[in-house]
């Protein structure tokens, strides 16, 4: 949104009485200028928002609300607030002028800092923290890059920290809807698993970002950094933290305990506020300071702290609701070493005493650690082989890029039907005559009964519907994924050749990114994943088709992960998958009536997870997991029960799966492999997988069916022997018997 700000606005112009002299930072939702103030005599840095969440008035208020909370908060080292409102449709926050740079700028000029620097850094923020977290504010994007240092100002205490960003609230955009496509509300090098998986946030959630921002100033980057973005996300929720001494040898093992407690994937197992960490991985830093420790040059190291008096009482730190929330255990002993997980997650909050041996050092652990890397490099098989009927627990594979390898089946043929436009979504009517397809920003009609490949009917204009479609039990409607929610298409209108048969649309308030839909067995609502939104959006579509469509149809969000996509129901629980690495659970009747309500479960599925679908009467969940190259296969009675003991089949396919169905009544999956990181030698492909043979642990990838590029999403005919598969890259629907295959 930077790029949005009005052009009057450059050095020399004036905004509610600043004199604009620099521009001195940018971000995705406002600009920052070192501005004078002549009123008095000062400078200051104005921060200016873009003008589409000026124009939203539920987060104008509450961004001055905020900003005047975070002015009010008693610490030193919180930025102090000088001014926040609008003027003129501008709105504008002026803060103190901090000329000594920010924290993420000084450990990239000087790599790690000293024990003891880093230390007074962290002490310094952690009392800002608590001192807001006291008066219910969460900043939720605590980082080194938004702490601000006045070098000197203190003569003994060179750094004083300043932390910023206060007035920002991330909690108001995230309700606006104003954010931009995609975009996540935080930094994911600091987020917390909470925040990723879109639960409610509290100071616990800051205390994991400043662990994360500590790791960083004493290491020289965050502990968990990665190239792509959704392997950071699923090394949050699933990756123990790395021991900083093995980043920088010479740092005392005991900060290690307190850096992985703070970072504990449960904020329960956390420490109580941020100042109570910032004094353990103090007194860590100094407990086992000897002749052979790092030299720290800096005069704070000598420094005894004051722990902040600003802390959260224990009776007002937000617990999470327990339907929306999983148990603490399921992020931590989901691919975890037995006993490693927990006490990690838990450890002490000083450093172990005399006699007594951290977790790391222990020979038990240490031989788990090393049994789960051989396993995990054997793919699984060993272990899964070990207990047959797939009853027992197995490790989430991580994000990786290797394949299996298997040969080209024989026996299956294919038909192929050529597209206008990149095909994404597909859907059979209930008979089986007619099939419906997305492309771009349209909606294929097609007839299945003419030859061996469906043939074109008709191509209805329906602007946005390039993603997903569900087709009614009925089959009189199909619904396909359009905007904040889905167009309703009317099939005897389409059939019939009615100039427009779109019935109506489906529209959510503020969500976008329409990816899925799935309609409930008896036709009465509507779910549609938001990609965009981290939600799922419901609507009462028996109720639009009989009243007419209007804002009444919408029945409310469920809460997810970033970037939920896949959806599947068995008519009396609903799966949803998101690409942030979650599977959620939702209890199918109270997500028609009570959305918010409605997640009974969360685990975690691997990394990148696209697609769900269940067998054998609703008993398995299959899960795609793209950035795992993997097909998941978790018991349903444990997703609600025990889900971190959940994942009972693992099978590794080829590069990138997408789709996935049954075929040849359940007997076999086939996986849409879609090589969209275009390995060199590797081909777009469907895997085909033997259901029984993936839950008995055995060798299950039974081979591949070589297909045109980027193949998304499955329909079955009736018998189900026939598939038919969206070929994005190719513009063709293939229509493949796998009823003879070999």
């Amino acid at each position: 949104m930077a790029d949005q700000i009005p052009e009057g606005f450059r050095a020399g112009s004036v905004v509610a009485g600043y004199r604009l002299d620099e521009r001195i930072g940018e971000g995705g939702m406002a600009v920052v200028f070192r501005a004078y103030d002549s009123r008095l005599d000062r400078h200051v840095a104005l921060k200016i928002l873009a003008p589409a969440l000026a124009a939203d008035e539920a987060f104008r208020q509450r961004f001055i609300r905020e900003s005047r909370a975070a002015a009010a908060a008693d610490d030193p080292h919180i930025i102090p607030v000088f001014e926040a409102g609008e003027s003129d449709g501008v709105l504008f926050i002026a803060m103190r002028f901090v000329r000594g740079g920010d924290v993420r700028s000084l450990v990239h000029r000087l790599g790690p800092l000293p024990p003891g620097r880093a230390a007074e850094i962290v002490t310094q923020a952690a009392s800002a923290l608590d001192a807001a977290n006291a008066r219910g504010l969460v900043h939720r994007d605590v980082k080194p890059g938004n702490m601000l240092l006045e070098t000197g100002a203190v003569a003994d205490r060179p750094d004083h920290v300043y932390l910023s960003d206060f007035g920002l609230s991330k909690a108001a955009l995230a309700q606006s809807g104003l954010t931009a496509t995609g975009q996540f509300l935080g930094t994911l090098d600091y987020a917390a698993p909470e925040q990723i998986e879109g639960l409610p946030l509290d100071g616990r959630s800051d205390q994991y970002a400043l662990a994360c921002s500590a790791f960083e100033l004493l290491c020289g980057e965050p502990p968990f950094g990665r190239e792509r973005g959704i392997s950071v996300m699923y090394a949050h929720l699933s990756e123990p933290p790395p021991p900083a001494s093995t980043r920088r040898p010479g740092l005392p093992a005991a900060a290690d305990a307190v850096l992985a407690k703070a970072l504990a994937k449960a904020p329960g197992d956390r420490y109580a506020s941020c100042g109570e960490f910032a004094t353990a991985l103090r007194l860590a830093l100094r407990a086992e300071a000897g002749p052979d420790a790092p030299a720290d040059d800096h005069p704070a190291t000598q420094i005894a702290m004051p722990v902040p008096s600003a802390r959260v009482p224990s009776a007002q730190v937000p617990q999470p609701d327990p339907l929306t929330s999983s148990p603490p255990v399921a992020g931590t002993q989901a691919i975890w070493p037995p006993g490693v997980g927990k006490t990690a997650a838990a450890g002490p909050a000083s450093p172990p005493g005399a006699g007594q041996r951290s977790w790391w050092r222990s020979p038990a652990p240490l031989a788990g650690l090393c049994v789960a890397a051989l396993v995990l490099a054997g793919g699984g098989f060993l272990l899964a082989a070990h207990h047959s009927h797939g009853t027992a627990a197995l490790a989430l594979p991580g994000c990786t890029t290797a394949i299996a390898k298997a040969p080209n089946l024989t026996g299956a043929s294919a038909a192929t039907t050529p597209l206008a436009g990149a095909p994404f979504g597909v859907a059979i009517t209930p008979g089986g005559q007619y099939s419906v397809v997305t492309t771009g920003n349209a909606v294929v009609l097609l007839h299945d009964g003419a030859g061996p490949a469906p043939a074109v009917v008709r191509t209805i204009a329906v602007p946005g519907a390039g993603k997903g479609v569900a087709v009614t039990a009925s089959g009189r409607y199909a619904v396909a994924a359009s905007g904040s929610g889905a167009a309703v298409i009317s099939l005897a209108a389409a059939e019939n050749g009615a100039p427009d048969p779109v019935v109506g649309q489906l529209t959510s308030p503020d969500g976008s990114g329409a990816v899925e839909v799935l309609i409930s067995p008896d036709g009465r609502f509507a779910f549609v994943t938001l990609q965009n939104s981290a939600e799922m959006a419901v609507f009462n579509l028996a109720g639009a088709l009989t009243s007419g469509f209007g804002p009444g149809d919408f029945v409310g969000y469920v809460r997810l992960a970033p970037q939920p996509v896949g959806m599947t129901t068995d008519g009396t629980w609903l799966y949803v998958v998101s690409l942030a690495g979650q599977l959620a659970v939702l209890n199918l009747s109270k997500a028609e009536t009570d959305p918010a309500h409605s997640v009974v479960a969360r685990t975690r599925a691997g990394c990148g997870s696209a697609r769900v679908l269940v067998s054998g009467g609703g008993k398995v969940v299959w899960v795609t997991a793209r950035q795992s190259d993997s097909l998941l296969g978790f018991n349903a009675l444990r997703l609600r029960t025990e889900p971190a003991r959940a994942l009972i089949a693992r099978v590794m396919v080829g590069e990138m799966p997408l789709g996935e169905t049954l075929a040849d009544h359940g007997s076999r999956i086939l996986v849409a492999d879609s090589n969209l990181k275009h390995l060199a030698g590797v081909t777009s492909s469907l895997a085909v997988v033997s259901t029984a043979d993936a839950l008995s642990g055995k060798p299950a990838l039974l081979g591949y069916l070589p297909v045109g590029p980027v193949p998304r999403q499955f329909a079955v005919e009736p018998g189900g022997r026939v598939v038919l598969v969206t070929v994005q890259g190719a513009h063709t629907l293939e229509a493949v018997n796998v009823g003879g295959l070999r």
